[in-house]
């Protein structure tokens, strides 16, 4: 029961958070699709774009966190603090490359697609605001893996109750020029995640040098640090960044059956993105204990709770899978009004109840052996199993067969496939002998 009291203090927050994050991104649809279907269609290609950025955060993130987590384990909180240092020096550098980068990227990707006109001009327009937030989401993403590292999960989740309020209100303030403030649109919506990226990293940065968090506050930099921290990372983004653009691929492949069967795909996906919410914040509640663990030389006690957390998400997904089923027709009709869509999208949600549980068993060990640092044998497996299982049959199925049952089954094997991979790679225990 202790364990469980643990673990619960650390993923209700982090659960939350992720909630949050998804607040603000309807929030943010709701108020764009009001501007017609050129503003929809130009914000969904800068937010494509922005998704390389988010992959990029794993550097900063994930890779911190593995080295961070050790030393708290270790009480070495001056070897933590030189790695937060390095990295957020490094975030602070590379800002104006990033941000010369991604003003580059959204033109690039319209020119190949073919976009031009009020769409392209709206994306364009949209991405050059969003510039301004590059260095707040790197200093945000630096912070609050130094918090959560050690322990300290509340935090973020209340300074992301902070960004919510102010984008929500922002979004309508600023888009429909409420409180005598100008009209702007859509580009009041890309103000509003600016602005409350600002506020909240300025207040990041006061926690940090403000000396409320159990760290050394500096600005240095270790190269040999570093380029370990990058070493451990970059396997984990580079999946990342494969993943993405690979499913990009898979999921428009299904438009060949049909825009029904387009639609339904991406609505499901949507719905289960917000039924694993919890599932991933006990994952990653169980890398933070597992690394800490490994740290300290508990290894018992670190196999103890990533075995616990399994559980709890196995048993979570179970029940989640019988209310999905059950209240799948409901749900259905409250997100498409097309008959054939509303059909289509009730099958989905039955099947995608079913292939979510092996994903329980998949992401506990997943994130326990990139906590680990064994990024490159998660890699090897997660980019295997992905385009041969659930790319490969899924595209035999569309092309070949015909047939939306096939994706299904694609994604059903890829999971129960990683999952026992994941299983059996833990059980080595090659995960207490890696130096990092």
């Amino acid at each position: 029961m202790q364990k469980i009291k643990v673990i619960m203090e650390y993923a209700l927050p982090i659960t939350i958070n992720l909630l949050l994050n998804t607040a603000i991104s309807f929030t943010d649809v709701y108020v764009v699709a009001k501007f017609g279907d050129d503003a929809v269609s130009g914000v969904a290609i800068v937010q494509y774009v922005w998704g390389l950025l988010q992959a990029l955060l794993i550097v900063f993130s994930s890779g911190g966190k593995v080295f961070v987590t050790r030393f708290v384990g270790q009480k070495s909180y001056k070897k933590a603090s030189l790695v937060i240092a390095s990295l957020l020096l490094i975030a602070l550098i590379t800002s104006a490359a990033l941000m010369a980068l991604f003003a580059i990227l959204p033109k690039v990707v319209l020119y190949f697609l073919g976009i031009d006109g009020s769409v392209a001009h709206i994306a364009t327009i949209y991405a050059l605001i969003l510039l301004i937030e590059i260095p707040f989401v790197l200093i945000d993403s630096v912070i609050d893996m130094a918090m959560v590292s050690y322990g300290n999960t509340k935090l973020p989740m209340y300074l992301a109750f902070v960004a919510m309020f102010l984008n929500i209100v922002l979004d309508f303030v600023l888009a429909f020029g409420y409180l005598g403030m100008p009209k702007l649109g859509v580009y009041g919506v890309a103000l509003s995640t600016v602005i409350s990226y600002i506020v909240v990293g300025l207040l990041h940065l006061y926690f940090y040098f403000g000396k409320k968090l159990p760290y050394i506050p500096m600005l240095t930099f270790r190269k040999k640090l570093f380029k370990r921290i990058l070493k451990v990372a970059f396997p984990e983004l580079s999946s990342r960044v494969i993943a993405n653009f690979a499913n990009l691929f898979f999921t428009s492949s299904v438009l060949l059956l049909g825009s029904s069967y387009y639609a339904a795909l991406h609505i499901v996906l949507k719905i289960m993105g917000v039924g694993y919410m919890p599932v991933l914040a006990f994952a990653a509640a169980g890398s933070i204990l597992f690394g800490q663990n490994i740290g300290a030389k508990k290894f018992d006690e670190a196999k103890k709770y990533v075995h616990l957390i399994t559980k709890m998400n196995f048993y979570f997904l179970l029940f989640a899978a019988f209310a999905f089923i059950v209240f799948a027709p409901k749900m259905a009709a409250a997100f498409s009004i097309n008959v054939q869509t509303k059909l289509i999208l009730t099958e989905s949600i039955i099947a995608f109840a079913f292939i979510q549980i092996p994903f329980a068993i998949d992401v506990s060990y997943t994130f326990a052996l990139n906590g680990a640092g064994l990024t490159k044998r998660t890699f090897t497996i997660n980019m295997i199993t992905l385009w041969i299982f659930r790319i490969g049959i899924g595209l035999v199925g569309i092309y070949l067969l015909h047939s939306y049952e096939v994706v299904f089954l694609a994604y059903l094997i890829h999971f129960l496939i990683t999952a026992f991979l994941m299983y059996k790679e833990f059980k080595k225990e090659a995960w207490m002998r890696v130096k990092i």
